[in-house]
């Protein structure tokens, strides 16, 4: 692969993950907007999953989610998928970061160390390139 197809699926992965991560911390919101699935009955997830599917925060938060799915494709078809799979994970930094920014979230130590070596091995398989 060439450095510059690899700088186009660095982009494209770096973006689809911020994408990612913002839309998970909208839908996140708008859940929490929604309140907690506690009945199970069938009209019961009917109505919930209704009012779910018309937040705002959801609406927002899934379409997000698909721009993500859409750079996604774009670098499957510039990079193997061993190459772009594992970049998505930098939207773990990125969704913890959020989290902790707008959801008040508590993330421990321990966790944003695990976060840290996730995104090192992104950084790893980055510097390796799509060579198969």
């Amino acid at each position: 692969m060439g450095e510059m197809t690899m700088v186009r699926v660095l982009v494209a992965m770096t973006l689809a993950a911020a994408s990612a991560a913002v839309g998970q911390i909208l839908v996140r919101k708008g859940m929490q907007q929604v309140g907690s699935l506690e009945d199970y009955a069938p009209m019961a997830l009917l109505v919930y999953f209704g009012h779910a599917a018309r937040n705002a925060y959801v609406i927002m938060g899934t379409f997000l989610n698909t721009v993500f799915y859409v750079l996604f494709l774009a670098a499957l078809s510039w990079t193997d998928v061993t190459v772009a799979l594992p970049m998505t994970a930098i939207e773990y930094g990125f969704a913890a970061f959020l989290a902790v920014m707008f959801l008040k979230e508590q993330v421990s130590p321990l966790r944003w160390a695990g976060i840290a070596l996730i995104i090192i091995g992104v950084i790893f398989i980055a510097r390796g390139g799509g060579e198969t």
